[in-house]
């Protein structure tokens, strides 16, 4: 036996001699007590053994591509909680939670490989108090975990991670203030794609509260160095730094006056492409009377990337006025400047105009309710523009299933589209987290189900588009909507009617569009379902898409819950001929046999037909727990299978978990 397995064995003995003490001799030091040099209390102990087994199976293309991957794991660990303290828990208390043992893996690829490999086996959280009475109190904090992330409800990833740091402050007097470092390291396992990312962060932060709470002011920093290796696609590093300044001010008689202001810093440094951005905001709300509000706002927001820059400023300035309780009415002008300069482009656009929105809600009885709404813009816009191409900055879309997005510009250059995530420290892969899809002058970007954008997911894109000639015109923006809802809820009709239409664009491309959406649901006890029809006529990509859904969350009995989802989309773009089609259903199951036996099972499948993809996913997952008195017993399997034309990738997942505490 090595000097550090002896080492392991007389801490275990240790520490498990410890848990046999008296209840008396094991309690913490309280407040109250007397202090005393060190005291210490074992929470929890527990003996706990852990087995998976995992195959995968993966086909590129033919039927010789095919690789098979086996993982079997064994860990036996010994758990053990503590909490104590030094001197007294005022001036030191700390928290243990860990687990102890072996960590037996083996592995094998056909064709390969085979292998295995034992180790010492650590996993924990722990963290330590320092005057936690006091206005400056500190804390140190560590941990070591093995967890599992979802980034949608087909796709299920292992992370490893570790991080330590500390937070401290000042708690107490006008401006309480906090500073927080943290390192951090996540290894996510994936045969095909496994990621590391490494992380250190400081954050310090910073509130006022004024005048009886009637003004606030809030300041944030952070820093953020990180890594982010994806095996295969790419690595990304960089220096994000980010700084919030907030506040919010009421002046008045009930606070009539109200101001907020915010100003956001955001710089990526270090990196292949460096990118900026400052954000400068107020907003002034005048409560004249009940009834009656105005609100003056101004926006200036520059941004760069590379050798790119825009700068914007916008203004909006209007009424709203509620002479009854279902009605209500808002007026706005508005002006909007923007400047996009890139190498050898430049693009200036000045424009402004009037905004009109009218709402009513009305009860019908007691047996429905009826909502009309109506939005209608008139802008004039001018163009002033030279070179070939323009650098687009930071466009945000919010990607999930079942949704149709198009990028902002037409004849966009899909060679040069970026996707990042809001935080811009992740860039997603083309093929694996999303797709492009020209539908004639615009490009359609989807997620696709089994990436790392989650549904739905915020996405930033940075991209080249072709520069159109100098021009003036005037926009009209109109939408209908109304819904109508009876017999509460038991049936709903609703409708949307938008119209963008453009006068005196001359040469311009610009996308004209005329959409009619229709649509009924129905919630009756247990059950919702509901279908809907759009119409998007254009002159760009056209489509049109029939929408069925359908919603189950049904408790047969206090220990039985069943929940079903399913969706049916259906879009026929005209002008392509090209068609996309998505299926989904989700289920759940939970039942609980006795007071010692329970059982759940879920599972879930999503069909995608569309041009050039076609792809299946399905994922199946049983869970039972068992318990009896201090033994503990959970069972774990889960099936999941992705298929497309030219490739097949399936996974079988077995867990046994064990546990007797003591």
């Amino acid at each position: 036996m090595n000097q550090r397995s002896q080492t392991l064995h007389w801490f275990l003995l240790v520490l498990l001699g410890a848990a046999s003490r008296s209840t008396q001799a094991q309690r913490m030091v309280e407040a109250e007590q007397q202090p005393r040099l060190f005291g210490i209390q074992l929470t929890d102990k527990y003996l706990q053994t852990d087995m998976e087994y995992e195959q995968e199976f993966q086909r590129l293309g033919t039927a010789d591509s095919a690789v098979t991957r086996q993982r079997f794991l064994f860990q036996p660990v010994v758990g053990l909680g503590l909490v104590g303290s030094v001197y007294h828990p005022n001036l030191l208390e700390y928290h243990l939670n860990t687990e102890l043992g072996a960590d037996f893996q083996s592995s094998s690829v056909d064709p390969g490989t085979a292998g295995s490999n034992t180790k010492f086996l650590q996993r924990y959280n722990a963290s330590m108090d320092f005057l936690q009475q006091k206005p400056y109190a500190t804390t140190l904090f560590a941990e070591k975990d093995e967890t599992y992330r979802d980034y949608d409800f087909f796709t299920r990833v292992r992370a490893n991670s570790d991080r330590y740091g500390g937070r401290t402050g000042y708690s107490a007097g006008p401006v309480p203030i906090s500073v927080s470092a943290q390192h951090y390291e996540e290894y996510i396992e994936d045969p095909t794609r496994p990621t590391r990312l490494i992380e250190n962060t400081l954050n310090f932060n910073a509130q006022s509260l004024r005048r009886s709470d009637q003004a606030r002011t809030h300041l944030n920093y952070s820093l953020d160095q990180f890594s982010r290796a994806d095996d295969g696609y790419g690595t990304q590093r960089g220096l994000n730094q980010n700084l919030n300044l907030f506040d919010n001010e009421t002046f008045g008689d009930q606070g009539w006056v109200n101001i907020n202001s915010l100003l956001n810093f955001n710089i990526i440094t270090e990196t292949q492409l460096p990118t900026d951005r400052l954000l400068l905001q107020e907003n002034l709300r005048l409560q004249h009377t009940p009834k009656l509000r105005s609100f003056y706002e101004y926006a200036f927001d520059t941004a760069s990337l590379g050798d790119s820059d825009s700068n914007t400023h916008q203004g909006r300035v209007g009424l709203a006025y509620q002479p009854i309780e279902s009605l209500a009415s808002t007026l706005d002008l508005h002006g909007i400047a923007t400047t996009s300069t890139s190498p050898g482009a430049y693009a200036e656009t000045r424009r402004y105009g009037f905004t009109l929105d009218e709402q009513f809600n009305k009860p019908l009885g007691t047996w429905g309710s009826l909502m009309l709404g109506y939005n209608g813009r008139l802008d004039r816009e001018e163009r002033n523009t030279s070179g070939q191409t323009v650098n687009v900055i930071g466009e945000t879309h919010t990607l999930s299933d079942s949704t149709t997005t198009f990028l902002n510009q037409p004849l966009a250059d899909v060679v040069t589209i970026r996707v990042t995530d809001q935080n811009r420290t992740t860039t997603y892969v083309e093929g694996l987290d999303y797709r492009l899809i020209p539908q004639g002058a615009l490009v359609e970007i989807e997620r696709i189900t089994n990436g790392r954008i989650p549904n739905p997911g915020t996405v930033v894109i940075d991209y080249s588009a072709v520069l159109q000639p100098s021009a003036g015109y005037y926009s009209l923006d109109n939408t209908f909507v109304f819904r109508v809802d009876l017999w509460h809820s038991l049936l709903g009709i609703y409708g949307r009617w938008s119209i963008l239409d453009y006068s005196g664009a001359g040469q311009l491309l610009l996308r004209w569009l005329n959409v009619k959406t229709i649509g009924v649901d129905s919630t009756w006890r247990w059950l919702r379902t509901g279908a809907e029809y759009e119409v998007a006529e254009s002159n760009m990509a056209p489509y049109d898409r029939v929408r069925l859904f359908q919603s189950v969350q049904f408790q047969a009995s206090e220990t039985t819950t069943f929940g079903a989802d399913l969706d049916q989309n259906w879009t026929h773009f005209r002008d392509t001929g090209l068609g996309q089609n998505t299926y989904g259903l989700i289920v759940r199951y939970q039942q609980r046999l006795n007071d010692n036996l329970s059982w759940n099972a879920e599972g879930g499948m999503r069909i995608d037909r569309g041009f050039s993809f076609d792809r299946n996913v399905a994922v199946a997952r049983l869970g039972l727990e068992w318990t009896f008195g201090k033994l503990t017993a959970r069972l774990g399997y889960e099936y999941g299978n992705e298929s497309q034309p030219s490739s097949e990738a399936s996974r079988q997942f077995a867990h046994l978990r064990v546990r007797r505490t003591f």
